[in-house]
């Protein structure tokens, strides 16, 4: 099974891939490993990281509410979006993966991110490093 490694300011998480609820967006997602960028934060729904992507996809695979540790993607805005604490989510979104391991450093990281954002993260396949 396939796992992202996300590095997000000075931590290492960990996160596998929702390959049953969403298989194509995930495939789309590896093809386009590694993927780097800086992140927002989304204050209108709290605790939730976002970057853009250079790439779209017309997917409703695993369209739902987003949980606390899971990774989404956004095709309205072209982002990946990362919910990393309680939070009140705007609406459904297409959840990909989720973080399996580290989530308490990817809060601390995200967290900085609230006052200053263009926090560095990359997501890139732990088969591939």
């Amino acid at each position: 099974m396939d796992q992202l490694k996300i590095t997000i300011g000075n931590e290492i998480v960990k996160a596998k891939f929702l390959d049953k609820e969403a298989p194509n967006v995930c495939n789309v997602i590896r093809e386009h490993c590694p993927l780097e960028g800086k992140l927002n934060h989304a204050k209108i729904c709290n605790n939730e990281v976002f970057f853009q992507v250079p790439f779209f996809m017309d997917e409703k695979e695993n369209f739902k509410l987003p949980e606390v540790g899971e990774i989404g993607f956004w095709n309205v805005r072209q982002t990946i979006c990362i919910w990393y604490d309680d939070m009140k989510p705007l609406g459904p979104t297409i959840c990909f993966a989720k973080i399996t391991d580290n989530i308490e450093g990817f809060q601390k990281e995200a967290e900085k991110n609230w006052e200053k954002q263009g926090t560095s993260i990359k997501l890139e396949m732990m088969n591939k490093i």
